[in-house]
């Protein structure tokens, strides 16, 4: 320990041993100095002659007495100093009000809505259920005093034989002193010092302390217990016990049988490490013993750590005469896989699309803004007991899965072509999705003779190129050769449900590959006891239990996702990217993109051909129409600009050389204008007005829209009226960046920079520590957006989008098929949201529908959303003039009137005719003009 030397000079670093030993050689040395002749040196005392030390220039003498009072006084002033140092470390801490202990343990990392309320059934950092004292088992109770303190019934907050014990073991032992706390120790260390619990200081063990002090004189002990058996955390991400329970059980803690009881009281020490359950990453690949479950979310083992542990607690709870002798024998021979009964869903999030996507969105901020690595972001946010304010409409959430779990709202899938071993064939023949049946049999993949052949040393060489697909993988920095299935599907209830492929699970170590491409399991592995698991002879053949493969979730088809954004502020509103799906972490298909159709005209070409005419008006100069001998039409009759009003020839047109594009229905319209091409999602008709738009002003637009997507480099490119003008885009766009995209027309020309999921993030000490506003964008002039929402609500009121229609307001839209009915979209606005919809399958293949199942179900959801239907439009600007029954930007008006070729011969013949008509002589009239005689 740290001492001052005889309260003189400086900080000297000696312990008590040493001092004593110092002070007595001293003591032995002042008395060989009476030598005679000579005064002794030093000063007398009660007739002695002792050594003498100058302190600030007053000699005095080193006599036992003396030595005793400076040692004394050394530790009163140490003492002192102490009182002072812990006064000053209580009077700074943060107060604490021990009567809301449970409103100190709701502050948990947390997301909540637009509204200001907890999300339920969102994952947090702290998964909890409080529990009641009276809801608690006695067995429960006593497990964890008995393993964590015995005499917590009876201390007042401090256990000082355990303590002393535990610095004598230090002293003697050579070890730290540890294992000290008791239950109310922890209790104020789990409640109220979570951000301190890693810190190692005085300051934190006074403030401790005093807590602890605070929490035994305000709580009685029932209340402690319940508190602490609420507070610690049990591992499988469940904190407290309810929580614990439900998770390895499935039970209230109130059902615990006591072999139970000691599981769980066996775990706080190291709940990540002792925890009954793991969830392992799909990839994983543990021991097939150790297998509880695969799911979607991963693999559930098993791990028994913890039995010595949970032994030792029955054992004390014996000694400690809390069970019976005949108790403790029976509790102490249940294996934990016997007692275990997981909830393998407990910790799925019926949002968890919107909270996924919310909570990376966080972690990227925290190390942008504090310039934290991943990892200490992603412990911040999930360990840190943060407050998420999401942006969240949590009735548009909750609307939109109810409506995907709802099979009546989606297509079926048509057209599906089979080879003659009953898989699923794309439009080129290829198999796209293999029938589960030629796969797993009796939960069984069997091998082929042809697939696996036995070696003369015991191991086996299973063929590349079989049913089983094998890929050099890595496993912890090292080469890995994976057994992979192939992409399958099988039929539930009547719907596809599409399966992503599979593995099997054989240990790193144990593979390797020959030159031909073949898998070699080792013969030690074959011979092991998990390798007769795996590879067991069925009838002859090697065949592998459910046990040893891993086959990915179901999903059925038709998916679908949607997105929701609030027009002024850029907020999401909702995000759900699946249908039919469970867990965490899930394939977003909101934030994926997929092929919009014919609802990129909007932002492809008829927002473009309205903003590039305003421009061309403001700048006194009138667009220049070329005939590209693509159609009759070519450079006439289009106005000075294009515009709403632009009349717009449904006829046959070409690309290179070939008739392209075909409209939905068959034939051609003849005559339109721009108004009546997007209402009626005319494909020519956009084609055209693309193509006098010019590619790169359309590409500008789109981008400036969001879409984030486009590609303009490469041989494979968007550079073309396919992808800008009907949407077959290379990459596609996300119903993320549509909805935001969308929010432009009924919001002046202005959208959200990007579209923002959370408002502010506070941490456990209500610091906030990140703050987030939308930065908007123009994109279009707010008389020529006014003029694109006015047209596009058209197509709800008579168009193509009437099932997307909303009551008590007017909504707008746009429908979207792509070529062979692979993906349909509405994307569509009220006052107030802005919403995009895409359903589709997985893979390539057919629906029944086109994008009348969209428009109604995005309908559908919107009418249900109260906050969707309330607010008004922007009011008409001043720009916008209203001539001969159309809207027009400022200048843009021309008198449009295009007359085909066709309609110029048939007037010049008429014109001819009546030429003629009027030159021919009258019939029946003589040379004198006399009526003639009538015969006789």
């Amino acid at each position: 320990m740290k001492d001052t030397d005889g309260c003189g000079g400086g900080i000297s670093t000696i312990t008590l041993n040493e001092r004593g030993n110092k002070y007595m050689r001293l003591f032995k040395h002042t008395s060989k100095h009476n030598t005679a002749g000579r005064k002794p040196a030093g000063n007398e005392e009660n007739g002695k002659q002792y050594r003498t030390i100058n302190v600030v220039g007053r000699e005095i003498a080193l006599s036992p007495k003396n030595i005793v009072k400076a040692v004394l006084l050394c530790f009163l002033v140490l003492f002192l100093a102490l009182v002072i140092y812990s006064v000053f470390a209580i009077v700074t801490a943060p107060k604490i009000d021990t009567a809301k202990i449970y409103e100190t343990l709701s502050e948990n990392s947390t997301i909540y809505d637009a509204s200001g309320k907890k999300v339920d059934s969102v994952y947090s950092g702290e998964n909890r259920t409080n529990a009641r004292y009276n809801d608690m088992p006695d067995n429960l109770i006593n497990a964890y005093i008995a393993l964590e303190d015995k005499t917590f019934k009876t201390h007042h907050g401090f256990n000082f034989i355990r303590i002393l014990g535990a610095i004598k073991e230090s002293v003697f032992g050579g070890g730290k002193v540890g294992g000290t706390s008791t239950i109310t120790q922890q209790l104020a260390r789990n409640v109220y010092l979570k951000t301190r619990m890693s810190e190692r200081s005085l300051n934190r063990k006074v403030v401790e302390a005093w807590y602890t002090l605070k929490l035994e004189n305000n709580l009685s002990k029932k209340q402690i217990i319940e508190a602490y058996l609420n507070t610690i955390y049990l591992g499988f991400n469940s904190w407290g016990v309810e929580s614990a329970s439900e998770a390895y059980f499935q039970k209230r803690p109130k059902d615990l049988s006591l072999e139970q009881c000691a599981a769980l009281a066996a775990l706080p020490q190291s709940p990540t490490n002792l925890a009954l359950v793991n969830l392992l990453d799909k990839d994983a690949k543990p021991k097939p013993s150790s297998i509880l479950k695969r799911t979607s979310s991963g693999i559930y083992v098993i791990n028994d750590i913890s039995k010595e542990r949970r032994e030792t607690c029955l054992k004390l709870m014996l000694e400690q005469k809390y069970i019976t002798r005949a108790q403790y024998e029976k509790a102490v021979k249940v294996p934990l896989r016997s007692m275990l009964k997981p909830n393998y869903h407990m910790n799925d999030s019926t949002i968890a699309y919107f909270t996924d996507y919310t909570v990376a969105k966080v972690i990227k901020d925290l190390q942008k803004k504090e310039k934290l690595s991943y990892d200490e972001a992603w412990d911040k946010v999930y360990k840190g007991g943060l407050k998420i304010y999401s942006t969240m409409d949590k009735k548009a959430q909750k609307t939109i899965q109810k409506e995907f779990k709802n099979n009546g709202n989606f297509p079926s899938i048509t057209n599906i072509n089979y080879d003659s071993n009953n898989n699923i064939l794309n439009k080129y023949g290829k198999v796209a999705l293999y029938s589960l049946g030629n796969y797993i049999k009796n939960g069984r993949f069997t091998f082929k003779s042809n697939e696996i052949k036995d070696n003369s040393d015991g191991s086996v060489t299973i063929k590349a190129n079989k049913r089983l697909k094998i890929y050099n993988t890595s496993v912890n920095g090292k080469t890995d050769y994976s057994l992979e299935f192939p992409a399958m599907y099988k039929w539930k209830d009547g719907k596809l449900n599409s399966i992503s492929g599979g593995y099997i699970n054989i240990p790193q170590q144990y593979k390797q590959r020959d030159d031909n491409g073949n898998v070699i399991v080792s013969a030690r592995f074959m011979q092991s006891k998990e390798g007769k698991q795996t590879f067991q002879k069925v009838g002859g053949k090697y065949s592998i239990p459910k046990s040893s493969y891993s086959i990915n979730q179901g999903v059925v088809q038709p998916q679908a996702a949607m997105t929701i954004v609030e027009n002024s502020t850029g907020e999401i509103k909702a995000m759900v990217g699946g249908r039919k799906t469970k867990g965490k972490l899930l394939y977003n298909r909101a934030v994926e993109p997929r092929q919009p159709g014919s609802s990129i005209k909007p932002l492809g070409v008829y927002a473009p051909a309205l903003q590039q005419g305003a421009e061309e008006a403001a700048a006194g100069k009138t667009h220049n129409f070329v005939n590209y001998n693509i159609d009759r039409q070519g450079a006439q009759g289009w106005g000075n600009h294009i515009t709403a009003g632009s009349v717009v020839m449904d006829e046959r047109t070409t690309n290179n050389g070939r008739v392209w594009p075909y409209n939905a229905g068959s034939g051609y319209s003849g005559r339109n204008t721009l108004r009546s091409a997007i209402r009626n999602s005319i494909n020519t008709c956009a084609y055209k007005i693309w193509m006098q738009v010019g590619q790169q002003y359309s590409t500008k637009m789109v981008k400036k829209f969001g879409i984030s997507t486009v590609v303009t480099k490469g041989r494979v490119n968007d550079n073309n009226a396919a992808a800008l003008a009907l949407g077959g885009m290379s990459k596609g766009v996300t119903t993320l960046e549509m909805a935001n995209a969308y929010t432009t027309f009924p919001n002046n020309g202005v959208r959200a920079e990007e579209p923002i999921c959370y408002t502010k993030v506070v941490d456990a000490d209500g610091k906030t520590l990140l703050t987030k506003s939308s930065r908007s964008t123009r994109v279009l002039n707010s008389d020529v957006a006014w003029i694109m929402a006015d047209l596009m609500k058209g197509v709800v009121s008579g168009g193509t989008g009437t099932a997307a229609n909303v009551y008590g307001t007017r909504a707008g839209g746009k429908t979207g098929t792509t070529s062979n009915q692979y993906d349909i979209w509405f994307d569509g606005f009220t006052p107030k949201y802005s919403a995009a919809l895409w359903i589709g399958n997985d893979i390539n293949i057919s629906l029944t529908s086109m994008s009348g199942y969209a428009a109604a179900l995005w309908g559908k959801i919107m009418n249900q959303i109260p906050s969707a239907k309330t607010g008004s439009y922007k009011a008409q600007p001043h720009s916008v003039q209203y001539v001969g029954g159309e809207y027009y930007a400022k200048g843009t008006y021309s008198y449009s009137n295009y007359v085909s070729p066709e309609e110029i011969l048939r007037r010049k013949q008429e014109e001819e005719k009546k030429r003629r008509e009027k030159d021919k002589p009258k019939m029946g009239a003589n040379s004198s003009g006399n009526k003639a005689k009538k015969p006789n």
